[in-house]
């Protein structure tokens, strides 16, 4: 995916929200061969869509496009006017936007916040939050290419909490950034709604695939099992974060894809809950 969107500056809401569409629109619309139906602000029952697609299979899509604040009650009557009438949603979030606790980017980074709707929505997509920035040079202004997100906890304690100030209320969390394949889409049921997301593998996924990948290049060098789990520990702390690192140890041990013995892991559990 190396396409980006250039368009005139300028730093109305309004603009940013029209150059997503437009970028969505373009681009989706050219790289999937099975949309056979596509609209701009398309009305659907007295709601306007962002964007409209149907796919040869016959499952419709909108795509939501956000760059204002907005209340995860609005959220789920958004998708749920949707659903009812068997149409999948994709969200989009402007990662500069005030829509997000903080600016949002596509990289690796350690507490930063993140407010109700995004929580919500790493929850409503099974772990990921989709993003796109905007990036200002001279005289135009660049779209990204659309990113995810995945929040764990802090590997702080004292940021395991929700925190309230006069106008917000935020969460402290670690991030970890997963790159988008392709702009093909995908329909998928996740708790209980009707969702677009791409084709990108989930954060978890892609950490259990490089332990099990170190776990068998070390496994012969370290019969010790806690100094095995040690080097591990290591090896991806800094990039994924305790709490993502704990959780992937103990579904591979529990699926018996790596034998290590999950007693080890105890000190580590209780150093991050």
């Amino acid at each position: 995916m190396s396409n980006l969107l250039s368009i005139h500056n300028s730093k109305s809401e309004s603009f940013y929200h029209k150059a997503i569409k437009r970028l969505f629109f373009k681009f989706i619309s050219e790289k999937n061969k099975n949309i056979i139906e596509m609209s701009l602000e398309k009305y659907i029952y007295n709601r306007r869509a962002d964007v409209y697609f149907r796919l040869n299979s016959g499952e419709q899509i909108v795509v939501e496009v956000q760059n204002s604040k907005i209340s995860v009650k609005e959220i789920v009557e958004r998708t749920e006017h949707y659903n009812k009438i068997g149409v999948y949603v994709l969200w989009i979030l402007h990662g500069n936007g005030s829509c997000t606790a903080s600016p949002k980017f596509p990289h690796d980074e350690n507490d930063i916040k993140i407010n109700q709707v995004e929580n919500f929505l790493h929850w409503m997509y099974g772990g990921r939050v989709y993003y796109v920035n905007f990036n200002f040079y001279k005289e135009k202004t660049t779209i990204s290419i659309p990113f995810a997100l995945h929040f764990s906890p802090s590997s702080k304690k004292k940021n395991h909490k929700m925190f309230r100030t006069k106008f917000e209320s935020y969460y402290i969390k670690n991030v970890n950034f997963a790159r988008i394949p392709s702009w093909n889409l995908l329909c998928v049921n996740y708790n209980g709604y009707k969702l677009a997301r791409f084709y990108d593998k989930s954060i978890k996924r892609v950490v259990k695939g490089q332990i099990i990948r170190f776990y068998n290049k070390y496994l012969n060098e370290s019969k010790n099992q806690k100094k095995l789990i040690d080097l591990i520990i290591n090896h991806f702390k800094q990039k994924y974060g305790l709490f993502l690192i704990s959780q992937a140890l103990i579904e591979l041990i529990n699926n018996k894809k790596i034998e290590l013995n999950q007693k080890h892991l105890y000190k580590l559990q209780k150093k991050i809950h």
